[in-house]
């Protein structure tokens, strides 16, 4: 769905505020880049640089196309140089919106320099340990198509200083083979213990502990709901965290998640468990109705309230 111009701010905030009321871990996509992404996307910031604003009809996240031109944006702005305010303003007056759009460009680039945004798709890898092994975390950040933000994060442990597309440099650098990140894109949606598998082949080392967490999907009245859910899952605001483990330190198998059930045959490495969870966080009649879901499936889940402040301790 494409939103209107003067919805487009609301919806954006809308979302940063419910995800920075979620506060996600690490085994999902950086808080703080996040949060800077959905900053760009309103257009107090913006202006109409970004626009359309579309939102994907399933699951409520903005559209793939609305993301990466923020991307798209920071790159550019990366190498250019600010335009003075006597530029802006002789601008305005000669070209209103040539010069509205030279300010909504300034105000992106003072965003831009506190921090990265959201990739369309990054692989990182960095050495967590060294001795007679070489422990290294992995993070694969993407956009999936339908608008949620997912991350896989590894944690493997190899014999040596390598381990097949990961490396060391002179430097003393991690480093990763582009050749790991193609892999990851062609089994993101891999059940987890299959893509466990299929990581330990190529990295040729043992994969300790592999993650998958996902942020997204996004309801709000106008986003059409699965039909397995409550209607009043859909009546406030509602956001969804998942988070999907399987590792070593899991000593059993745990599911939390009411929407989705357990494989009926789940494959389970030896001396491994699997967990899972789903984390909401909501505002209206949403957040009640996400409890009594949870509840009524027999789970306790994490139901954060949207828009209260946190006392600090």
């Amino acid at each position: 769905m494409k939103l209107a111009p003067e919805r487009a701010g609301p919806y954006a905030r809308a979302l940063r505020v419910a995800l920075e009321a979620l506060a996600p871990n690490e085994d999902h996509v950086p808080l703080a880049a996040a949060s800077r992404h959905l900053r760009a996307l309103d257009p107090a910031v913006s202006g109409t640089l970004l626009a359309p604003a579309e939102v994907v009809d399933a699951t409520g996240m903005p559209a793939y196309p609305w993301m990466e031109r923020v991307e798209a944006e920071a790159a550019v702005l990366s190498r250019s140089e600010a335009p003075t305010e006597a530029r802006i303003r002789r601008a305005e007056r000669l070209d209103p919106d040539l010069g509205e759009r030279m300010r909504a460009r300034v105000s992106l680039q003072a965003l831009f320099a506190e921090g990265d945004v959201l990739p369309t798709t990054r692989l990182q890898a960095a050495v967590k340990w060294m001795g007679e092994g070489t422990r290294w975390t992995l993070a694969y950040d993407h956009l999936v198509a339908d608008g949620r933000w997912e991350r896989i994060r590894a944690e493997v442990l190899a014999p040596g200083r390598g381990a097949g597309p990961l490396g060391i440099s002179k430097e003393g650098q991690a480093t990763v083979d582009e050749r790991l990140q193609h892999v990851l894109t062609r089994h993101a949606g891999n059940r987890l213990s299959d893509l466990r598998d299929v990581l330990a082949e190529v990295t040729e080392a043992e994969v300790e502990r592999l993650s998958r967490g996902v942020l997204g999907p996004f309801w709000f009245p106008g986003v059409v709901l699965p039909d397995a859910v409550p209607a009043g899952v859909g009546e406030g605001l509602l956001l969804h965290a998942t988070v999907e483990v399987v590792s070593r330190d899991v000593t059993h198998s745990v599911h939390l998640d009411p929407w989705l059930p357990p494989p009926a045959r789940e494959r389970v490495p030896e001396g491994y468990g699997v967990y899972r969870e789903r984390r909401f966080a909501g505002k209206g009649t949403a957040y009640q109705a996400a409890r009594e879901w949870a509840e009524s499936a027999g789970m306790k889940n994490v139901v954060v309230p949207i828009g209260v402040r946190r006392r600090r301790l």
